[in-house]
């Protein structure tokens, strides 16, 4: 009797095979004991005829009424299969989980029913081709060398969870119908093998995931069309060396459907794309939704990024940027003020003041994003795209911040600036520009004083959170000169040099 045994769901098992009368008659076992269907000894087994038993056991199961499946669990194949299972129709169920795969796996024009590769192990090449299959299972099978799907469908739902690729991955020409899920998958690419990961030409009609899977080589997304849900929740894409001519991650020509939804989404402490050299997200058709949250933008180009960015602001907008994206190589934390609908015109006044004295000042580019507002608040962030370390960006705008204030100075009768002491026009304009826009700023918030439409309370948070830095540098008494300012108005403001 075969010597194998195994532990499948908890419950020990032992060969099952060599219950069948055919096989137990020939009592064909190895120097270990094994049977045909449990021996590695592939010399043995090939003298031994195993690929004629093989198909001996599969018409067996095919012909017993009473079994649903052909079942060739825990078998280890050597030799050349693909006459077995090419250019067939299973009518029955295959199920081939923690089976072992020797040689190279190719299966072509085949109609399976139930097709389970459950714990399989492939030695080397897979290639299936033209398959149409009902139900496939791979979760937890272990592919060690290259992985090749073409032209197959797959009509009922699809699995492949914690399943790792030691090889690339190439699935193209495809149809899933139904739901499928790539969950967990593993992907540590042998540093000998060139291929990368490819899914294209890909029609994905249900619900699709690839959550919390792992993409260490080349990957490439292109000519995909989703129908349904396609979601990429903390997946990982870790593929750091410069690639020639392309990028480390490629979304080509992704046509997400009227009822389509397509998102990334990462989360606080890791970021999607964020370990990867670069992303190209080019052709994208978009009829229903493209959704990122938690996502590392500044590794898509610049020009990717600001038509990403751009379509978010379209009227019924279809790309929706959320939370946690880092949109720019550098962005302060998202500053929030408390201020009414009616003067919040005046706080984005502010902040566009400054970004244009910072730009002109230090030469360095600088944005404002106004993220929402209500009718209490107003919430935005500070960007640029310089290449610099943010801890240079944050003392820089604080500079910034401290200089610009100094150019004027607030009185209770009157406002006075500051001679501008600089050789460069450019510096002078600048300086000029800006005390002219924090005049304008001045006397509109001392108009609405005597009105009571501000209170000092705004006055104090809206120049003191306006601006990038936390520092309190419009301190108390410079609110108290601006109340005071407003107050004494009296339709005519005196202007004053320092002395």
């Amino acid at each position: 009797m075969c010597v194998f045994n195994t532990v499948i769901k908890g419950n020990k098992t032992d060969c099952y095979f060599y219950k069948i009368d055919f096989i137990k008659e020939k009592t064909l076992l190895d120097n270990q004991g094994f049977c045909l269907f449990h021996s590695e000894n592939e010399e043995w087994k090939a003298e031994n005829n195993f690929i004629s038993y093989l198909e001996k056991l599969i018409n067996y199961f095919k012909a017993e009424p009473l079994e649903e499946s052909v079942f060739l669990d825990n078998i280890i194949f050597t030799g050349s299969i693909e006459n077995i299972f090419s250019n067939k129709e299973f009518k029955k169920n295959i199920s081939l989980k923690q089976s072992q795969f020797k040689e190279d796996l190719k299966i072509e024009s085949t109609t399976f029913k139930d097709l389970n590769f459950e714990l399989a192990v492939f030695n080397k090449k897979v290639a299936f081709s033209n398959l149409s299959i009902k139900k496939a299972t791979f979760d937890n099978a272990h592919f060690k060398s290259n992985t090749n799907l073409s032209d197959c469908n797959f009509y009922l739902d699809f699995f492949m969870l914690n399943t790792l690729f030691n090889g690339g991955i190439s699935i193209v020409n495809s149809n899933f119908h139904s739901k499928s899920f790539f969950e967990s998958i593993k992907t540590n690419l042998d540093s000998s093998i060139r291929q990368g990961i490819v899914f294209k030409n890909i029609q994905f009609k249900d619900f699709t995931t690839f959550e919390l899977s792992e993409f260490n080589a080349i990957t490439d997304f292109a000519k995909i069309k989703v129908e349904n849900e396609l979601i990429f929740h903390n997946t990982q894409f870790n593929y750091n060396e410069p690639v020639p001519y392309t990028s480390s991650v490629t979304f080509n020509e992704v046509h997400i459907k009227e009822k389509g939804r397509l998102e990334f989404r990462g989360n606080t402490d890791n970021k999607t794309f964020n370990k990867v050299q670069d992303v190209g997200f080019l052709k994208e058709n978009i009829e229903g939704a493209l959704v990122f949250e938690h996502i590392n933008f500044t590794k898509f180009s610049t020009s990717t990024r600001e038509r990403l960015i751009a379509a978010t602001k379209e009227k019924n907008a279809k790309v929706i940027i959320g939370a946690g994206c880092i949109k720019y190589y550098n962005q302060t934390p998202i500053k929030a003020i408390e201020i009414s609908d009616d003067n919040q015109n005046l706080a984005v006044e502010l902040c566009n003041t400054f970004v244009e004295y910072f730009t002109n000042n230090e030469g360095f580019n600088l944005g404002v994003e106004f993220v929402s507002k209500t009718k209490e608040h107003i919430n935005f962030f500070y960007f640029s795209d310089e290449v610099i370390p943010y801890e240079a960006f944050e003392a820089k705008l604080q500079k910034s911040e401290e200089s610009m204030w100094r150019l004027i100075k607030v009185k209770s009768d009157g406002l006075k600036v500051k001679p501008i002491q600089d050789s460069l026009p450019s510096k002078i304009v600048n300086a000029t520009d800006t005390m002219v826009n924090l005049f304008s700023l001045v006397l509109k918030i001392g108009s609405r004083i005597p009105l009571g439409l501000i209170s000092k309370e705004e006055i104090t948070h809206l120049l003191n959170t306006t601006l990038p830095s936390n520092s309190k540098i419009v301190n108390g008494l410079v609110v108290n000169q601006i109340v005071l300012f407003g107050i004494n108005n009296s339709q005519s403001f005196e202007v004053k040099k320092m002395g």
